[in-house]
């Protein structure tokens, strides 16, 4: 988990000050080291929690052409499109390379390229863009909100409201929802001036306004197909494997979280069946009879 935030303002009237406090409200994100890009307009800071190119993966990342990234969470195939775009023409060891690169060759459809999780900010300060991304399950979080002449972004709405980038006016609507259903739908949030990048979207900013949305499906084109028990049994079998062996690429230690129901137990097998060395499994269990105990499944399943 790492933390990103930043902003474009043409009225000169941001600065240091601002930035600055965007990162400490996002410390806890990222305990690892802090990244900043500024110039006139542009002011971008990223809080690193260190996964993969420990020593020179630092964030903005940048290339020939002045663009910076900005990233929070994973590219799982990054390894293939360093193959398919060259090795010559990266800097780093970092899976957050590749995107930018993608960028540069194909704009704002970038992300169609990207397995994994995340959310990414690009700035090109030389002509005064910024563009959002979010992975197409929303599994990284990513917010906006419009400031004058110009607009503001952070991975939380808390660093928004806090900075006073966004007012904490409450958002009637949204209030109802969040009662009733525990999160709000679409873009907006629980405040009014604060707008999320929905999950799949790359929305791109220039001078401050909204100028390209771009949206990514969840499912693929030539969805569904017909398949025999035993044919998509193999392929369902194919899919976990490569998904997890992907999911495993890391230069620290790893480990999963175990409850003992049947998504996490497939998980874990798969892990096993990778590993040479036993997996690091985690549970957590309730004494209390109003909340389902599976401390037992999960030791079954980690003892099988």
């Amino acid at each position: 988990m790492c933390g990103i935030a930043g902003f474009f303002s043409n009225n000169g009237t941001l600065g240091e000050d601002v930035i600055h406090d965007l990162g400490d409200y996002l410390s806890h994100r990222g305990p690892d080291g802090t990244g900043n890009f500024s110039n006139k307009n542009i002011q971008l800071v990223h809080k690193r929690l260190s996964i993969i190119d420990l020593e020179s993966g630092k964030q903005p990342l940048h290339n020939n052409k002045c663009m910076q990234l900005i990233a929070n969470g994973e590219v799982y195939n990054y390894l293939e499109l360093r193959e398919d775009l060259g090795e010559e023409n990266f800097r780093t060891n970092s899976d957050c390379e590749p995107p930018l690169l993608l960028y540069e060759n194909n704009g704002i459809d970038y992300t169609q390229h990207l397995r994994g999780m995340f959310a990414i900010a690009i700035a090109e300060p030389n002509d005064n863009k910024i563009c959002l991304s979010r992975d197409p399950f929303g599994i990284k979080p990513l917010y906006y909100t419009l400031i004058p002449k110009g607009i503001a972004f952070a991975s939380e709405v808390s660093c928004l409201v806090k900075t006073g980038l966004a007012s904490p006016e409450i958002n009637k609507n949204s209030r109802q929802e969040l009662l009733q259903l525990q999160f709000t739908l679409g873009a907006d949030t629980i405040f009014s001036d604060v707008k999320r990048v929905n999950p799949g979207e790359t929305i791109e900013f220039k001078d401050g306004l909204i100028t390209q949305r771009s949206q990514l499906s969840i499912l693929p084109e030539d969805a569904p197909k017909r398949w025999s028990e035993t044919e998509a049994l193999n392929k369902l079998n194919k899919v976990l494997i490569d998904s997890v062996s992907m999911h495993q690429r890391s230069d620290v230690p790893y480990g999963m979280f175990l409850s003992g129901g049947v998504d996490s137990s497939v998980v874990l097998a798969c892990m096993r069946e990778l590993n040479d060395n036993p997996v690091r499994a985690f549970s957590a269990g309730f004494s209390s009879k109003a909340v389902s105990d599976e401390r037992e499944h999960a030791e079954y399943v980690a003892n099988a």
